[in-house]
């Protein structure tokens, strides 16, 4: 039988020959990076941006409504938000004017039916939108890079929002609520884009056309929306 002592050697030299080799690891992995050229490196900060008491300015946005079937809708739209710190910001104004179209869904169904069956025309009232109008809050809880082909970094923020305002229809006003989501990607630290969801939630009054009586129709507006946004003031 091996004895203790033995048992002990073997087993410090095998950490001594692993060591070694493992050194040897090291050492190629130092030559590798040295040979590295300084253009290749990259330095990712830790914070990007600050946004304590600055101002987002969103000229320009473009969206839709994507997932309608009878009316399609598409958007261009602004918005001012103050932000007070880097995770709590005012959404100020945000004006969304929206121009709509009708399908010829219904009108295909309606138009083709069996002949001699006892089916009714499909008359969904649909009102055309005119503009949202909503002021709100939103939160960033937290923040991230992403590197794409290992030589870009992309400095992102998903975030929340919750506003309340105005949609105006073709016929009448009604109170709005805006709940959404969405990303902003930082390309310069005065210069952003965003992509966002919003669903603009509220009570539509319409007129059955089947029996003529007055209804209440609770309107969900999935909308999706891509804008650019300006940072003042500009951080040194």
């Amino acid at each position: 039988m091996r004895t203790i002592t033995q048992v002990f050697r073997g087993i410090l030299f095998a950490l001594v020959v692993g060591g070694a080799a493992f050194g040897d690891v090291i050492e190629k992995q130092l030559v590798e990076i040295g040979s590295i050229s300084d253009e290749e490196v990259v330095v990712v900060q830790r914070k990007y941006t600050r946004k304590l008491w600055r101002h987002e300015l969103t000229p320009i946005g473009f969206g839709g409504l994507p997932f309608g079937t009878v009316r399609r809708t598409l958007f261009g739209g602004a918005g001012y938000t103050l932000h007070f710190n880097d995770w709590l910001g005012w959404e100020a104004l945000n004006f969304v004017y929206t121009k709509t179209f009708f399908s010829t869904f219904t009108d295909d169904i309606n138009n083709n039916k069996l002949t001699g069956a006892n089916q009714v025309d499909i008359k969904p009232d649909f009102q055309k939108l005119l503009f949202f109008l909503t002021t709100g809050v939103v939160l960033t809880p937290f923040y991230g890079k992403l590197s794409s082909l290992s030589r870009w970094i992309a400095y992102t923020e998903p975030f929340v929002s919750l506003g309340f305002g105005i949609s105006k229809t073709e016929t009448d006003s009604y109170v709005a609520v805006a709940p959404g989501i969405g990303l902003r990607v930082f390309y310069r630290e005065w210069f952003s884009m965003k992509i966002e969801f919003r669903d603009y939630i509220y009570n539509e009054k319409a007129i059955d056309r089947v029996t003529s009586a007055p209804r209440t129709l609770l309107r969900h507006n999935y909308a999706v929306m891509g804008s650019l946004s300006f940072w003042l003031p500009k951080m040194p």
